[in-house]
């Protein structure tokens, strides 16, 4: 029940901006941006006096719908009193909907409400979400603050937070997570409007316009992404909403100069509020914006300028002090992702194996080609195609059973190899057809688009799971796409592109590797608890039983040490679910930079009665018997080859040996 009330908010936002009778899709992109706005805002106001609880979220969402909606209620009773009756707007109903658009829509509605499905049953399981973005959560939560706290895994702390914010008003609302998939998914409905509203911008009609959501209805990486946690979808909306808001104050020329840079710098800031790659994705068209915004106003060009900066450093500022105050740096702990060398060798070398993420086949004589063909361009071009310079993690390869053909439903490495034939085909036709790229506002666009992606390739190394970041692109050149499908001079095969990627999407929307709907192991079938474990089922066991050995000596304060891939939100799950009394969990023995928070009142008192270890690859070979913690020592008293349970001495806990 609680949950509606930021959705309360939402809708009395929307009832707002659409008292003028626009179009109801621009609307809502609007009521979504300023909402989005809004969270951030009472985030940190909540978190800065320590008010991130049941009753300071439910009051402060309570007296925002209680605002909005008296607005809303004052503003329409105005607005009865001055128009007459015969004034109110009617809705032509003799417009006709060609009946392959209602067959296409119908597709994307339904791709959209089993997605939206599998969301709500399905728990979040994703390994990124396990490691970092439902633990960052739950320590939120449990510290009534997103201030930095003292974590073994530091990605907890200066990774972008913000559909993480979002995540963390569902959960207090709601009582649990499940909610906490929808804000992906929500993300994924914004994008499929999103789209549209800038095919039309770019001069497309009816057909180009649902060709565009068809395309970016279908997405693999979309697709399966939009049931879970990450956040690859929520930055590709607010990339999206940049364009859309971008579009609109170039064409409308005379339009609010004050209220459409507040739009851009709202979604630039939410954008880079949600991850890092969105400073590729953001900056041509900041340029785009730039180049427009001086040949209109010239010397005056400093005024938007400063509106679009001033917003999107308001809603980073906090977060980028808490990375100051802790790593010395805004963005927080240097990265090993930057490219270390550079040069047009290197940018050819990493768009051809970006775009290698995408091409992989269950055909193992496909693959084959594919990885020799670009084996030997690397030769000749005299790039090591391993370098680890430009190489993140692994060695190169073109990945097979990650197409359409063949599933294996990865939402970490999926590829897009369907689009991006239809994308090759698209341009083609572009750079063809003279009177398509006489359409000034459709070559800018592509260009800005298309320039995203290089930036991407010129400074982030090539890893196999890149795939997954490419996702705000395929959503960024929809439009395109589906402007040039609706220029062809044969409709039919347009139609046909079309409904081929509807039908092509069917195995991914199915088949979701860690979240399936037709599968033994389907989500109707299997518990939520088990499904935590997806991509690491042998956990399951030992986790539970680790967690049941702790309830049974009634031991509520648990710290951990976890090392560097702690897979931690399951044991929150189990510890929260079981115990009655008020858990508290917290780090501990951490060593790296955020050791130095230990002393902060919050957790400097801190004494558990049993600590939760993960064994590394060290430890397994040989086993500590004990583990000491601000001069206490505690002794290992539960065991299992990946968990162990240490206990404080003097405790009266007998030692006890998993079978």
């Amino acid at each position: 029940m609680f949950i509606t009330l930021p959705l309360i908010s939402l809708i009395a936002i929307f009832l707002l901006i659409n008292k003028n009778a626009r179009d109801w899709r621009e609307s809502l992109i609007v009521a979504f941006t300023y909402w989005g706005v809004l969270l951030t805002v009472i985030t940190e106001i909540l978190s800065f006096l320590k008010l991130i609880t049941f009753g300071g979220v439910l009051v402060t969402w309570g007296l925002i719908c209680i605002i909005l909606i008296s607005i809303y209620l004052r503003l329409n009773s105005k607005k009865a009193q001055i128009l007459e009756p015969n004034n109110s707007f009617q809705v032509n109903g003799n417009i006709k909907i060609p009946s392959v658009i209602k067959f296409l829509l119908s597709g994307v509605c339904f791709v959209v409400a089993t997605i939206g499905l599998i969301a709500i049953i399905a728990p979040p399981n994703n390994w990124d979400s396990m490691d970092y973005h439902m633990s960052r959560v739950a320590h939120w939560i449990e510290n009534h603050s997103v201030a930095h706290y003292p974590t073994i895994y530091t990605p907890q702390l200066y990774q972008n937070p913000w559909s993480e914010f979002v995540i963390l008003h569902f959960q207090i609302l709601s009582g649990g997570d499940y909610f906490a998939n929808l804000v992906q998914w929500f993300s994924m409905i914004g994008c499929i409007i999103g789209v549209s509203l800038v095919a039309k911008q770019l001069g497309a009609d009816l057909r180009g316009q649902v060709f565009s959501a068809v395309i970016t209805a279908t997405i693999p990486m979309g697709i399966l992404q939009a049931s879970g946690t990450q956040n690859d979808y929520v930055i590709a909306y607010w990339v999206v909403c940049l364009a859309y808001y971008l579009l609109s104050t170039i064409e409308a020329k005379n339009s609010n100069m004050w209220i459409n840079s507040f739009n851009i710098g709202s979604s630039i800031g939410l954008a880079i509020l949600s991850k890092a790659t969105a400073y590729f994705y953001v900056f041509p068209f900041l340029v785009w914006f730039g180049l427009y915004q001086i040949k209109r106003l010239r010397w005056q060009v400093w005024k938007p300028a400063l509106i679009v900066g001033s917003i999107y450093l308001l809603l980073n500022i906090s977060h980028y002090l808490r990375n100051y105050n802790l790593f010395a740096s805004p963005l927080g702990e240097p990265g090993e992702y930057k490219n270390e060398l550079h040069g047009i060798n290197i940018l050819f070398s990493n768009v051809i194996r970006n775009l290698a993420l995408h091409i992989g086949t269950p055909i193992g004589l496909w693959n084959g080609i594919a990885n020799k063909l670009i084996q030997i361009i690397h030769t000749f071009i005299g790039v090591d195609i391993n370098d680890p310079r430009i190489t993140f993690s692994k060695t190169f390869f073109v990945p097979g059973g990650w197409s359409t053909i063949g599933i294996s439903g990865n939402e970490n490495g999926a590829g897009n190899f369907v689009h991006l034939a239809l994308l090759i085909i698209c341009i083609t036709i572009f750079i063809a057809r003279k009177s398509i790229r006489k359409d000034s506002y459709l070559v800018a666009y592509f260009i800005a688009t298309i320039s995203t992606f290089l930036m991407f390739c010129y400074l982030v190394k090539w890893q196999a799971w890149n795939s997954r970041l490419h996702l705000t692109f395929f959503v960024l050149i929809s439009p395109f796409l589906g402007i040039i499908l609706s220029k062809l001079k044969k409709q039919k095969i347009a139609i046909f592109l079309v409904t081929f990627l509807l039908i092509s999407s069917l195995p991914w929307l199915f088949f979701n590797r860690y979240r399936p709907i037709v599968d033994s192991n389907n989500i109707f079938q299997t518990s939520r608890i088990e499904q935590y474990f997806s991509n690491r089922p042998y956990l399951k066991g030992t986790y539970t039983g680790a967690v049941e050995f702790l309830n049974s000596k009634k031991c509520s304060n648990i710290g951990l040490l976890m090392g560097n891939d702690p897979w931690e939100y399951p044991l929150w799950v189990l510890l929260q679910q079981n115990n009655q009394e008020v858990v508290k969990i917290q780090h501990v023995n951490v060593t790296n930079i955020s050791a130095s928070l230990e002393k902060e009142d919050s957790y400097k008192d801190f004494q558990p009665c049993g600590i939760i270890a993960m064994e590394t690859k060290k430890s397994k070979q040989k086993k500590s018997l004990e583990v000491n913690f601000k001069g206490k020592t505690y002794t290992r008293s539960w065991d299992s080859p990946e968990l162990g349970v240490f206990i404080k001495q003097n405790s009266g806990v007998r030692s006890q040996n998993s079978e």
